[in-house]
């Protein structure tokens, strides 16, 4: 049977680490120093200067326990000089390049400020005997601070672990409908379902402290990648990388987490060969490398799909399958809502002709087509 921790999964938290990312290690205490006080250096209007004076960055490279936090302080470090202020730079210097390449080639992942390091190893349980939900988690790491910062990132990291109800149930639930045994399968999707409730009970919170303006103008700048950006339209030279050419990443954005796929991949939900499935293959390569492989075992393993169609008399199992598809419909068409209020009218508002997510996309396209293409099929 499949074993959720050989991906990194589990049972508890999902794609979430059980135990947060807090290290006594003060290795490259200058850099640590610097991230954790960014909100306020920030604002003093000389940030590149202290990057470039800094000391250079020791990759920690026999230290795997080490690897995330790090990723997250120069993925922080390397947007903050990339967005924190009006000028743009067309490279980063190499003291910060050749760390951030090294520590994100050692995690299998680009050189930019992703999903992972923005949410799943950014987090601190507030009682460590809770499960980190709303209420009991903070963030570690911010760019400017502030409720609105802060919540959008919790809600996220509130829904990976409210995932995990879903997530532990599927290697069960594979063997399960491999074997036709019908009843457990149902069993298994209304767990996979009510995750998905509650996934979606955290999703339409979002507004309780994110503000869409605030969002809009403090939050989602900093997070931008490189790709498709007009900002950037020639791309981002790492100095003394890459043979000082210019590379073209994309930004974080929660198609790079591996719930939605996973979930996809489980029920059958197939997207149409096009630039959207181009895009969201594209964005596995911005998960842990083995959240990537995981949600590509589900896609050949999954015979979810089959076993409700090749017992259509079964009504249990097929109501099972159809509230899963459901849920997962509303989650897609409360992201769409909120991609509208959030990005979409704001920036209509501040006639601002770019509707470019911080992936690099039309979103309001995309996110249209991921929700409709979330339908039952059977």
């Amino acid at each position: 049977m499949l074993k959720l921790s050989d991906y990194q999964i589990s049972e508890h938290t999902g794609f979430l680490p059980e135990k947060e990312i807090i290290l006594a290690d003060r290795s490259n205490e200058a850099w640590l120093a610097l991230a954790e006080r960014l909100p306020k250096i920030l604002l003093q209007g000389n940030f590149k200067q202290i990057v470039e004076n800094l000391p250079d960055f020791k990759v920690n490279t026999h230290r795997p326990d080490l690897w995330e936090r790090d990723m997250r302080t120069l993925s922080y470090i390397g947007h903050a000089y990339m967005w924190g202020d009006k000028n743009v730079p067309t490279k980063l210097p190499a003291n910060l390049a050749t760390a951030w390449v090294a520590t994100a080639q050692l995690l299998g992942r680009p050189p930019i400020l992703s999903y992972p390091s923005y949410c799943l190893f950014n987090w601190q349980r507030v009682d460590t005997n809770k499960p980190p939900y709303l209420g009991n988690i903070e963030i570690i790491q911010n760019f400017l601070g502030g409720a609105d910062e802060d919540w959008f990132i919790l809600i996220h990291v509130d829904i990976e672990a409210r995932a995990a109800q879903a997530l532990r149930v599927i290697p069960q639930l594979l063997e399960d409908s491999q074997n036709q045994r019908l009843d457990a399968v149902v069993e298994g999707l209304k767990e996979v379902a009510e995750g998905l409730q509650a996934m979606n009970a955290t999703l339409n919170r979002m507004p309780e402290y994110c503000d869409p303006y605030i969002y809009y103008t403090r939050v989602r700048p900093y997070i931008f990648g490189t790709k498709n950006n007009p900002a950037m339209p020639n791309g981002l030279i790492y100095e003394d990388c890459f043979d000082n050419q210019p590379q073209f990443y994309r930004g974080e954005t929660g198609a790079q987490s591996g719930i939605v796929p996973t979930l996809d991949a489980l029920l059958g939900i197939y997207h149409e060969d096009d630039p959207l499935k181009e895009y969201l293959l594209e964005m596995r390569q911005y998960m842990p490398v083995l959240h990537r492989k995981f949600v590509e075992t589900i896609e050949q393993a999954s015979t979810i799909k089959q076993t409700v169609r090749d017992n259509p008399n079964h009504q249990p199992l097929r109501e099972a399958y159809v509230l899963c598809v459901n849920e997962l419909y509303k989650f897609r068409a409360k992201h769409l809502e909120y991609a509208a209020s959030y990005i979409h009218k704001q920036a209509l508002q501040a006639n601002n002709s770019n509707t470019i997510g911080t992936g690099g996309t039309p979103f309001m396209t995309y996110l249209a087509k991921h929700r409709d293409e979330t339908v039952v099929s059977v």
